[in-house]
């Protein structure tokens, strides 16, 4: 879910492909996982 702008995420409509809510939300909680680490990772954390 990463964009080619480093720690910036997309998911949902803006991504393309099928517009369901159910891709939507699994894409934004993929997408809000994925951020979360990397935060961890620039912060040296876990």
């Amino acid at each position: 879910m990463e964009t080619n702008v480093k720690g910036l995420y997309a998911c949902g409509d803006c991504t393309g492909g099928l517009l369901q809510v159910s891709k939507a939300v699994y894409e934004g909680a993929t997408a809000g996982l994925q951020a979360i680490q990397y935060v961890k990772n620039k912060k040296g954390g876990k």
